[in-house]
């Protein structure tokens, strides 16, 4: 069991009262087990009996009085005296109080001890259904809350870390590995924790029965312990491989199915096929290696402790037809090791559960592990930013990938009054998204420092930040729900004339009108079924909801047709006062106008001025406005 699994396994002492409770109800099914087994021996008694033998229930007290003195004077020996002589003396008592109501007659005693053994039994499985029923219920609690720790990770996880990563590994991080996990705890504490106590139970009453014969029947346990350790080690490796499998299936999967049009045009659904079959097929060889393992323990396991009953059974019909031992203690020692090698059975699953949840408790370890954006109680404590009114400057900001050895962005020293609109331009790669991702703190300068007001960014409360700032970027991003939730996206108590405010300024509200439902209209994943403008719209209709004091349009009007291009552009400028408005534009048409305009190029600012100075002096503003003209 390696820590990763005890550190989560522990999430389950929050519930330590239903625990103790589970507890309870299995020991009760141990004990009416073990009761039940011990009354085989009554009845084998009574089966080899003869009409001469007189009450073999009464005849059975002292010998059990007898075990209980040997097991209280072996107790005092080691210094526990845990059973006085009153209380053995008590219990002989009880016994002979029982057996005076006890019928004579072999067929009336062996009617009443099966009814014994079936009320042990009713007892039994009523709290074997309590213990399992509260397990189930227990890891389920905690499954769910590891689920929502694991979104909370993501959600509150560094941009930059989350892509690199991926989206695929993290699905299937929260949904499928604290599955694996929750799975084998519920088999771990519940089915397998209740077979192993009862076989407990079992072997006690075999020992008490005859410790002789139980001890030989233990002969095989060395053996069986190091076949499950080699057994476990082969599963947790597969596994860990498998689950790796799983999230790049999951990723061929999502990258297929959101870029069908993609696939279909080109052609390209043999390619995606067999990208997906050879990763398909080597999930299986790992799967195949996990199940061979677990399939081949169990039958193993259970040969090995069949040869210890098998020997047991020699010794015992050695002595049965031998020595003429009397057959029904015997009987009853292999009764009773039978059944507890039937519920030491699961001890295979057990050893290979736990190898196998070994490698997702890994999984999920990590993923709680990974770095967090300080937006806790610590934050808290961080000073909040007044609302934007002096300047934004970059002061002498760089900032390089973990991926690549250049830097991205570098030297970048800007300053932006309040209430400018801003146009970055510069080829592709040319770090104008980069430069601005720094402003919101999605991702922090390697060198250098942003300042609002003249406050450094990274010493204020970052949701005081980022409640100032909404961002459109050139993808639209929308939400399973309704067109109004989304426009109106984190503002639960927004009224529905502000939101249509909104969507009129971002020239969304006619085609919003003309959907059924309107704004009450349904959207599907990503927004499907509308036009890429319509999308883009309403993003900008969310961004200009949330009245920022900082507006960064990312091409966010790539997507839109020239007249909206232009209408947007004209709500922009009337939305303008008292905010700051940053545009990176593909179009330059939409950017002429604009306060100031930075040029871009290799990471580095090479020129800024108006749209006329830049053209007159700045040979790359120039050629982005040549190559803009001819593509128009």
């Amino acid at each position: 069991m390696n820590d990763a699994f005890k550190q989560l396994a522990k999430d389950l002492l929050r519930f330590k009262k239903l625990f103790i409770l589970a507890f309870v109800a299995a020991l009760l099914n141990a004990i009416c087990f073990g009761a039940g087994l011990g009354m085989f021996k009554s009845a084998s008694e009574l089966l080899f009996s003869s009409p001469d033998d007189g009450n073999i229930l009464a005849n059975n007290i002292q010998p059990i009085v007898d075990k209980i003195q040997v097991v209280a004077d072996k107790l005092s020996d080691d210094g526990w005296n845990v059973i006085s002589d009153q209380t053995v003396a008590n219990i002989e008592s009880a016994l002979h109080t029982i057996v005076l109501w006890m019928p004579e007659k072999p067929m009336h005693a062996w009617v009443l001890v099966l009814l014994v053994i079936l009320f042990l039994t009713l007892i039994g499985n009523t709290g074997r259904f309590l213990h399992e029923y509260i397990v189930i219920t227990v890891v389920m609690r905690t499954a769910m809350n590891w689920r929502a720790r694991l979104m909370r990770r993501v959600l509150n996880g560094h941009v930059q870390l989350l892509q690199q990563q991926g989206q695929s590994d993290h699905l299937i991080r929260v949904t499928n590995d604290t599955a694996v996990l929750a799975n084998a705890l519920r088999e771990i504490f519940g089915r397998t924790a209740g077979e192993m106590l009862k076989a407990v139970f079992g072997i006690g009453t075999a020992f008490l029965l005859n410790w002789k014969l139980t001890l030989l029947a233990l002969i095989g346990a060395p053996a069986i312990a190091i076949l499950l350790r080699k057994f476990g080690k082969t599963i947790r490796r597969a596994s860990k491989r498998a689950l790796g499998r799983r999230g790049n299936l999951a990723a061929i999967l999502l990258e297929s199915v959101s870029g069908i049009q993609v696939v279909k045009i080109f052609g390209a659904e043999g390619f995606e096929r067999r990208r997906f079959s050879n990763v398909n097929r080597q999930l299986y060889k790992d799967e195949m290696k996990m199940r061979t393992a677990r399939a081949l323990s169990s039958p193993v396991v259970e040969m090995i402790s069949m040869v210890g009953v098998v020997i047991v059974g020699a010794v015992a019909g050695w002595l049965i037809f031998e020595h003429d031992q009397p057959p029904s203690e015997l009987v009853a020692v292999l009764l009773a090791l039978g059944a507890s090698a039937a519920g030491l059975k699961p001890l295979s699953n057990l050893n290979n559960q736990l190898h196998e949840s070994a490698a997702a408790a890994d999984r999920i370890t990590e993923m709680l592990a990974m770095p967090q954006e300080p937006l806790g109680i610590h934050a808290k404590d961080l000073p909040a930013l007044p609302r934007h009114k002096t300047s934004v400057q970059f002061d002498n900001v760089a900032f390089t990938y973990a991926s690549q050895d250049n830097p991205a962005i570098e030297h970048i020293n800007l300053t932006i009054e309040h209430g400018m609109e801003v146009a970055i331009v510069g080829g592709n790669g040319s770090g104008k998204s980069t430069l601005l991702s720094l402003l919101p703190r999605l991702i922090r300068p390697s060198d250098g420092t942003v300042k609002i007001d003249g406050t450094d960014i990274n010493t204020i409360n970052l949701r005081s930040l980022r409640q100032q700032i909404a961002v459109v970027t050139q993808q639209s991003i929308l939400f399973k729900g309704t067109i109004a939730d989304n426009i109106a996206y984190n503002h639960r108590h927004i009224s529905r004339e502000k939101i249509v405010e909104a969507a009129k300024l971002a020239y969304a509200h006619d085609f919003i009108e003309n959907l059924p439902g309107g704004y009450d209209y349904e959207l599907v994943e990503g927004g499907k079924g509308l036009s890429g403008g319509q999308c883009q719209r309403l993003c900008i209709a969310r961004a200009i909801l949330r009245d920022p004091a900082i507006l960064i349009l990312d091409e966010a009007t790539s997507q839109i047709d020239a007249e909206s291009e232009a209408k947007i552009n004209a709500a922009l400028h009337k939305i303008r006062e008292g905010r700051t408005v940053m545009v990176i534009a593909h179009r330059l048409s939409t950017v002429v106008d604009a306060d100031m305009i930075v040029v871009m190029d290799a990471g580095k600012i090479i020129d800024q001025g108006k749209h006329d100075e830049l053209l007159e002096r700045c040979d790359i503003y120039k050629q982005l406005t040549l190559n803009q003209m001819v593509r128009t």
